[in-house]
Formats: structure tokens, C-alpha cells, sequence
């Protein structure tokens, strides 16, 4: 069982993808929505025990999304990280101010992406795990000079999230290439229902100019025999005409 569940309010696919995967890999199940206003129904719904908020997003943005989960009695306890590319000393003092947990930058590393959860799953106590989320979140969760060694456990956290934005680009071509041979199968089947149809066309067209002829030809033919019928009828309505004034005549 998973040791927590989190809503991802993200507009980019790959953006809730790559922080799901993350999230996965930290033991923590997640859902993703595209805008605030799927978000609210969707805290309505299930329970969550926290919140990853995107600050640009289509309808209302992501304070204004902010300010009103902490207004909301059913919200306002679920920590919410402002998951931004955002990273100004003024944009966090306002996150903070409007209720945020914190502000994570969509270039998170691994281990401090562990760190903020590790935190707000424990145990500490309130005004504890406040400022432990502040040096986890904003100072990257190490107060002091960073060691060789901290530097590279940095380096690696940030290589495997790249890993993962790896594997999610890898699958959508993947998507594609399938999408672009499905499209291509789809293309050459209908070129060759395409020659059929010409074919039979070609077919039909042929059987019905050789019908025409020969209904033309019998056309012709039968009106060579009525005209010649009619020239014997003529010749023989001019004999009897010549006889019947020849005895006129006498």
C-alpha cells in the first residue's frame, strides 16, 4: 500500500507524468488533473494528502487556485507545493503568505523531492516540520555548504529525473511511431480498396459500352428490315394502283 496519495494539478502531460513517476518511485500513488477547476471535484472525491499546484494554468491560475483550497474547511489542512518553474525570493514569500508548503521547481532532484515527503508523512510535530519543509524546499535541505558528496547525491537525484523525462520520451515515440505505421497501413489499405474500386469501375464501364453497341447494332438491324418491308408494301400498293386505273382506262 502506498504510503500517501497526491494530486497533481498540471496542465503539461509530461510534466504530471515526469512527477508521477517520480512520486512512484517514492512510494506515493498520484492522480493528475489539467486545470484547478477538475482539481476541486476531484479533492471532493478521493482523499489526498497533498497537493502538487502548477502556478500557470488555463481558467483560474494557480494562487487563485491557492487561495481558495485554504479557504475551503475540507482543504485548507492539505499541503500544497507550488510545482513551478518559478524560483524568486518574492514569488515564494507569496506562495507562503497565500498558505503554500512550499515551492518546488519542476527541475527538482530526486532526493529532495524524498526529503519534502518524507517529511510531511512523518510524525513532526507542526512548527518542526514547518521550517523543516522550508530548508527541504527552499534551501534544497542543506543549510550549510554542500560537500563533495552531497553534491554528487544532488547530481544523481537530478540525473534520474532526467532518466525519467528520458523514458517518457522514449514511450511517446514510441506512441508515435505506432500512430504513424497504424496511419500508414490505414493509407495502403485504402489505396488498394482505392485500385479495386477503379477496377470494377473500368469493369462496369467496359460490359456497358458492349451493350450499347450491340443494342445499337440490333437497333439498326431491325430498322433495315422494316424499311425494306415498307418498300415492298410501297411496291406492292403501286401495282395494284397501276391495275386498278389500267381497267379504269378500258
Amino acid at each position: 500500500m502506498a504510503r500517501g496519495h497526491a494530486l497533481i494539478v498540471e496542465d503539461s502531460s509530461t510534466a504530471r507524468i515526469i512527477l508521477a513517476r517520480l512520486l512512484e518511485r517514492a512510494d506515493i500513488s498520484s492522480k493528475g488533473v489539467a486545470t484547478a477547476e477538475e482539481a476541486f471535484p476531484a479533492l471532493q472525491a478521493e482523499a489526498f494528502d497533498l497537493i502538487f499546484l502548477d502556478h500557470i494554468l488555463p481558467g483560474m491560475n494557480g494562487f487563485q487556485a491557492l487561495e481558495k483550497l485554504k479557504q475551503q474547511p475540507t482543504t485548507r489542512d492539505i499541503p500544497v507545493f507550488m510545482y513551478t518553474s518559478q524560483n524568486a525570493e518574492k514569488y515564494i514569500q507569496e506562495a507562503r503568505e497565500l498558505g503554500a508548503a512550499g515551492v518546488i521547481r519542476k527541475q527538482v532532484d530526486r532526493d529532495q523531492l524524498l526529503r519534502t515527503l518524507d517529511i510531511i508523512l512523518s510524525d513532526v510535530p507542526e512548527p518542526e516540520q514547518s521550517e523543516a519543509l522550508r530548508v527541504a524546499v527552499e534551501d534544497g535541505g542543506y543549510p550549510i555548504p554542500e560537500s563533495a558528496e552531497q553534491n554528487a547525491r544532488r547530481l544523481t537525484g537530478r540525473m534520474s529525473t532526467l532518466e525519467v523525462a528520458y523514458e517518457e520520451l522514449e514511450q511517446e515515440l514510441r506512441e508515435l511511431r505506432n500512430t504513424l505505421e497504424q496511419a500508414d497501413n490505414g493509407y495502403e489499405h485504402s489505396k488498394r480498396q482505392t485500385k479495386i474500386r477503379m477496377r470494377l469501375l473500368a469493369g462496369a464501364n467496359l460490359i456497358f459500352a458492349i451493350a450499347l453497341i450491340w443494342l445499337v447494332t440490333w437497333q439498326d438491324g431491325r430498322l433495315d428490315t422494316h424499311i425494306e418491308r415498307t418498300n415492298e408494301q410501297f411496291s406492292l400498293m403501286r401495282s395494284v394502283v397501276g391495275g386498278v386505273i389500267e381497267l379504269i382506262s378500258r
